[in-house]
């Protein structure tokens, strides 16, 4: 007979089954990082999704009230070897699935963030209700609490180590994940760029993925197109636009809509006296790393890359800050828990938020949409970033 009451054991059942899921979602976020075939990932998201649909059935019907039958009295040690093997693996799924958790909510503000502010506007009800279109998956754009149509404009002031005075007060604002698809109607978009134009940023970027749906690119030159700033709009594409057309994608933002593009590359603008040195990545997808030259005193460098996982290029290159996007924050966010889906090959460490690796500065947005149109405790950002120096 089993040591533990069948409420233990049902207990410990569901234990192993968060650890089987965190296994297999720590799994896809990893494969999902690679530059793959959109086929080939499709081909691996259905095995995780099946591994999940069938832990449930697997976990209770043969281990719950077969063999052993853990919760009909039986022991735990008469459990087939391999099931023991792989309740190992889960346990240890479960101790990671904690300590991240716990890391999450825990872990110290970078000291290069000064102030954190978060200003919330319902679009939505700002124009008269959900603005939902024609594209695919509008049922989830319609669901309750789908907080897609909520925006966070997120301020975050920042200090960087040796940064001139003649930066202080300049203000940047990242557009990044649009994922056009006509689900979410045009004018949550140019609401947004209303929203982006009254911060009147001294600096526009877009860190990328922004058509889904290829006979939207005519959207760009009313949204993006519209965006002011004083010194320049700079852009890159991501994994979405490579799917799509990227070259007519690049065709149209540069030409149409008017923006620099600065991926593979690096180009300097002037503020004040003072250099601005702006790169862009889209790696693994995409090109290749810009070759920054040797970097002069006062100067500011700031790199946009799509993926996070960038990160560790952008420290070898003295970079001062970096914009990233991609990962969404997780788009739908467990309480306590935290995000589960990340594509990265760090997992969920990256999803949104800021991080501090030596001298450089990284933010990474929860970006403005997704091809999937919904947000739980996860709202759509759009991120605006002060210097401070001195």
């Amino acid at each position: 007979m089993s040591p533990f009451s069948p409420l233990i054991n049902a207990v410990l059942l569901l234990a192993w089954y968060a650890g089987h899921c965190e296994l297999w979602t720590a799994w896809l976020n990893r494969v999902y990082a690679n530059a793959w075939p959109r086929r080939r990932l499709l081909k691996w998201r259905r095995w995780h999704d099946a591994a999940l649909l069938l832990g449930p059935p697997v976990l209770i019907g043969w281990i719950g009230l077969w063999n052993p039958g853990i919760l009909l009295g039986g022991n735990w040690s008469d459990m087939a070897v391999p099931w023991k093997v792989y309740a190992g693996f889960c346990s240890a799924g479960l101790v990671s699935l904690v300590v991240h958790s716990i890391w999450r909510l825990l872990r110290p503000r970078p000291r290069g963030i000064v102030d954190r502010t978060s200003r919330i506007l319902d679009l939505a009800a700002d124009l008269g209700g959900r603005p939902i279109g024609d594209g695919r998956h509008q049922g989830m754009a319609r669901l309750p609490f789908n907080q897609a149509f909520q925006l966070d404009v997120t301020t975050r002031t920042i200090h960087l180590p040796g940064l001139s005075s003649a930066w202080d007060g300049f203000s940047i604002v990242q557009w990044t994940d649009l994922h056009l698809t006509g689900t979410i109607q045009r004018r949550w978009f140019e609401a947004v760029v209303d929203v982006t134009n009254a911060l009147e940023p001294d600096l526009a970027v877009c860190t990328g993925d922004l058509i889904d749906d290829v006979h939207l690119i005519d959207w760009l030159p009313e949204t993006l197109g519209r965006i002011e700033s004083r010194l320049d709009r700079c852009f890159i594409l991501g994994n979405h636009d490579s799917h799509q057309k990227p070259d007519r994608i690049r065709q149209v933002t540069t030409g149409e809509a008017g923006w620099t593009d600065v991926a593979g590359q690096c180009i300097t603008l002037e503020h004040r006296g003072h250099h601005l040195e702006i790169g862009g990545t889209e790696l693994p997808w995409m090109g290749e790393h810009p070759d920054f030259p040797s970097k002069a005193e006062g100067t500011f460098r700031l790199l946009l890359s799509h993926t996070p996982d960038n990160i560790e290029r952008a420290v070898v290159q003295d970079v001062d800050l970096v914009l990233a996007g991609h990962n969404h924050g997780g788009q739908v966010c467990l309480p306590l828990i935290g995000p589960v889906y990340s594509p990265s090959r760090y997992g969920v460490r990256y999803a949104s938020g800021e991080f501090q690796h030596g001298k450089t500065l990284m933010i990474v947005s929860r970006g403005l949409s997704g091809r999937h149109p919904m947000r739980f405790l996860c709202r759509p950002e759009l991120t605006r970033v002060v210097l401070r120096a001195g």
